[in-house]
């Protein structure tokens, strides 16, 4: 089985071996949940770094220095050069992994979230949401519109189901994030995208709050029938996302309403 959280940001504020510690430990948690050994599972994360992140190619560039592909105490990085993707592992442990595969995240004139996964190219912000989407695709990424807090009321919601009634060709996703409130109603653009046959792809999108650090990897989706994917784990999983009837399975909790309240409050108080 392949572990999957399609939405990732590495903030400043977070401690390195912290977040994929944590990472490891979440997926570690969601693969006894599901039956399988860790041995037997492979775990990923999908970056969606914003315009001020850039901690892939920084990471990448550790690659020719000469510390050996050492980006924390704890862990090292090396290239899995089928699919361009990074390969972080624990110095004492090498058979531990954790695939992290570059993306971005995208801020449309409209004031609307679109993450571009599986792409190195940086698709910039200020685009129409139709332009922004049709970039997307044309450089072969992965497709999301990500569900956020407010984000999706107002003049914005009608925007982006506008653009759903009237969206043709090419893979597209909602995104949800463990984030969301559990008590809180499903989002109605969920229900809308299920009528228009377009999956919903979760991910933690942890917000930039040091305590957050531990969530990465906790919220996401699994796939079963991934046999076949070799040595190149992350291609497979892009592939099945742009395949016409992905099997995607959803791990992991909603966060809970008094948190949720707790991390909004100390937001606008750092802000």
């Amino acid at each position: 089985m392949i572990f999957v959280d399609s939405h990732v940001h590495i903030y400043d504020c977070f401690d390195v071996d912290t977040l994929l510690e944590s990472a490891l430990c979440n997926f570690q948690k969601a693969a006894k949940q599901h039956n399988t050994t860790d041995q037997a599972s492979v775990y990923i994360l999908l970056l969606t770094e914003t315009k001020n992140e850039d901690w892939f190619e920084q990471s990448l560039a550790i690659l020719n220095s000469t510390d050996q592909g050492t980006i924390s105490k704890n862990w090292r990085i090396g290239v899995n050069a089928k699919s361009d993707a990074l390969l972080v592992c624990r110095k004492d442990s090498p058979e531990t992994k954790i695939y992290i595969v570059a993306g971005c995240q995208i801020i449309t004139k409209e004031k609307i979230e679109v993450l571009a996964l599986f792409s190195r190219q940086r698709i910039r912000d200020g685009l129409s949401l139709t332009e922004t989407i049709d970039l997307t695709i044309q450089e072969d990424a992965i497709s999301v519109l990500p569900w956020g807090v407010g984000k999706w009321f107002g003049l914005r919601g009608k925007t982006i189901q506008t653009f759903l009634e009237n969206f043709g060709t090419g893979r597209l996703y909602l995104g949800d994030n463990g984030g969301r409130p559990g008590l809180w109603p499903t989002p109605t653009l969920f229900h809308f995208a299920k009528k228009k046959s377009l999956s919903v792809l979760p991910g933690t999108d942890a917000l930039p709050l040091e305590s957050e650090t531990n969530r990465v990897g906790s919220f996401g989706f699994y796939l079963n029938d991934s046999s076949s994917h070799g040595e190149d784990p992350c291609s497979f999983v892009k592939n099945v996302l742009l395949s016409q009837e992905p099997k995607i399975h959803p791990f992991g909790r909603l966060q809970n309403s008094r948190q949720f309240l707790f991390n909004q409050l100390r937001l606008r108080l750092l802000s």
